[in-house]
């Protein structure tokens, strides 16, 4: 590896940690110290890792009890090395393409005296740090849940930290290739973006059909032990050496030997295995990298014609919607991880299909002495729980970026902008909300008052959010942005959006639900009532800051 891939790998790094600590600082960036955002979001991340990684030495803890018992030890390590690298690939395939075709400084790169083939390996490189820290954030944990039932010996130790290593590699393989085909593909689709789109949403679908399933998908791993091993034996070979060199110190009678004769050998074919696919894919990718990065896909040009409809004059107000809604579906980044809610609800909402007889029977067991209203009240609340989850205007403010005084010098009043803004977390978050209730009235035997409950109360609370996210963004707004991602997914103001929406759409459900699971005649029209107020309520006091400070704010951004 040359002197000169190293500067690059070094110089994407520095830029990265500095963005980082910038965005932890907020508008602050050139200050000292420990800050509340920086606590916050480092709180975060540290649950959010500690979570994966007990939940992934929770399973491994359950797949070793079973192989135990199935005498088929051999096959922890390559179970957790295919799991760990599915994993992997999943959280970073999308951002192949972004990290090694389209960054911004390629075309800059290529300019200078420098080789396309070391362009292409400093930013492998760097997408193999990132496919190292997700997947030893599941690799870790089994190697823990290893040592507690089996205890590390001299060689299975240095298979094990030889295998963290090897994991990224092949997973950085995989997505390379991955998103230079997702590129070639998204080059003959005129609408780039709607195929993003539609394969991040299927991705996570996918997901959320394992997730909900998952239970079952243990079980048949936990069954299915034997014929899982058959399976590595018969067709994935270097993975059936793999196991059984790593499990050499596991004093199995059975898997003492090695197809080589020799247990340390065991393990070479599988590692020459995945640099063979890493070289490969590295040489076809840097033959093919230049004409790549500097392609000039041709589009059709649209020859304008003058009609009435697209020369009469528009309400200001339907116009401001009309931008903001265009934007936001302009940027697969944004949908997908701003609009994420809006498949939760709809995933919901098939939940209810599926099994709305069981929560019908299930809660008046649980709830004797509940209220009718109980419910309307437990769908409509998981529902309005989940848009305001919807994010999409936190960032809005942000994404204005340099050009914001393209909208702040135009005669608009402030509030039509921050209405039209507002009303982006009600709209992206109304199929959802309309499946759901649709669902409800179809397959449970409820009321139509509960019905319009669960139609009206989320899309009040989704007003709310919408509402809460522009008046927090106003507070922290950051303009000093390169890329989108970072303020639709890294910034202060989307963190302290979803924290509040999370806290203030679930006090009134709570007050509501309470009464409604323990007295009978808690009346439906309280409970629903209750909820009703108290959003409405937020909603004014929301505008009221918008039409006073708020205006004095954005004067002076």
């Amino acid at each position: 590896m040359s002197k000169r891939v190293l500067e690059l790998v070094k110089i994407k790094l520095t830029g990265d940690i500095s963005s980082m600590i910038s965005f932890m600082r907020g508008r602050t960036s050139k200050g000292q110290g420990f800050t509340l955002g920086t606590g916050l979001i480092i709180a975060v991340i540290i649950i959010a890792f500690g979570f994966m990684m007990f939940f992934s030495f929770g399973l491994a803890t359950v797949m070793a009890f079973q192989m135990t018992n199935k005498n088929c030890i051999w096959l922890y390590f390559p179970m957790a090395f295919v799991s760990a690298t599915v994993f992997s690939f999943i959280g970073t395939v999308f951002s192949a393409q972004s990290y090694l075709f389209d960054a911004k400084d390629n075309e800059l790169l290529l300019s200078m005296p420098i080789k396309p083939s070391d362009v292409l390996l400093s930013r492998m490189i760097s997408l193999y740090l990132l496919n190292f820290v997700y997947s030893n954030l599941l690799f870790i944990p089994v190697g823990v849940a290893y040592g507690i039932f089996f205890h590390f010996k001299l060689l299975t130790g240095f298979f094990y930290i030889l295998s963290m290593f090897t994991i990224p590699l092949l997973v950085t393989a995989l997505s390379s290739i991955f998103g230079f085909l997702l590129g070639k593909l998204a080059a003959r689709i005129p609408n780039k973006n709607l195929l993003t789109i539609i394969l991040g949403f299927s991705t996570i679908i996918m997901l959320s059909a394992i997730t909900i399933n998952f239970g079952k998908i243990v079980e048949i791993l936990m069954n299915e032990v034997d014929r899982i091993a058959d399976f590595f034996n018969a067709y994935l070979i270097p993975l059936y050496w793999y196991g059984l060199a790593t499990s050499f110190d596991a004093e199995i009678e059975d898997i003492k030997t090695s197809p080589f004769g020799v247990e340390a050998v065991g393990i070479l074919p599988f590692i020459t295995s995945v640099l063979f696919i890493v070289y490969v894919v590295y040489i076809f990718l840097s033959r093919n990298f230049e004409s790549i990065v500097t392609r000039k896909v041709s589009t059709k040009k649209k020859k304008y014609v003058r009609t009435a409809a697209n020369t009469k004059q528009t309400n200001i107000q339907l116009a401001l919607i009309r931008k903001e809604v265009g934007y936001f579906f302009s940027m697969p980044s944004y949908v997908m991880n701003a609009g994420m809610s809006t498949i939760m609800s709809i995933l919901l909402g098939v939940g209810i299909i599926m099994r709305g007889n069981m929560i019908v029977n299930w809660l008046p067991r649980m709830f004797p002495d509940a209220s009718t209203s109980l419910i309307g009240l437990a769908i409509g609340s998981s529902l309005a729980l989940c848009c305001t989850l919807n994010d999409v205007t936190a960032p809005t403010i942000s994404l204005e970026g340099k050009t914001i005084w393209i909208l702040k010098s135009t005669p608009l009043n402030p509030m039509k902008i921050f209405f039209a803004k507002a009303m982006l977390a009600p709209i992206v978050s109304l199929p959802g909300v309309c499946f759901t209730a649709i669902a409800s009235a179809i397959t449970l035997d409820i009321k139509l008052a509960d019905i319009l409950f669960i139609f009206f109360i989320p899309i009040i609370a989704c007003t709310f959010s919408g509402f809460l996210g522009v008046c927090v963004n106003l507070k922290l707004p950051r303009f000093d942005w390169t890329n989108e991602i970072t303020v639709i997914k890294q910034s202060l103001s989307v963190i302290f959006t979803l924290l509040l929406s999370m806290f203030f759409t679930a006090v009134p459900f709570v007050v509501a639900i309470v009464p409604s699971a323990y007295l009978e005649r808690f009346s439906s029209a309280w409970a629903y009532g209750i909820c009703f107020v108290y959003f409405i309520l937020l909603v004014v006091l929301e505008i009221f800051f918008l039409a006073t400070d708020g205006k004095k704010i954005w004067d002076s951004l």
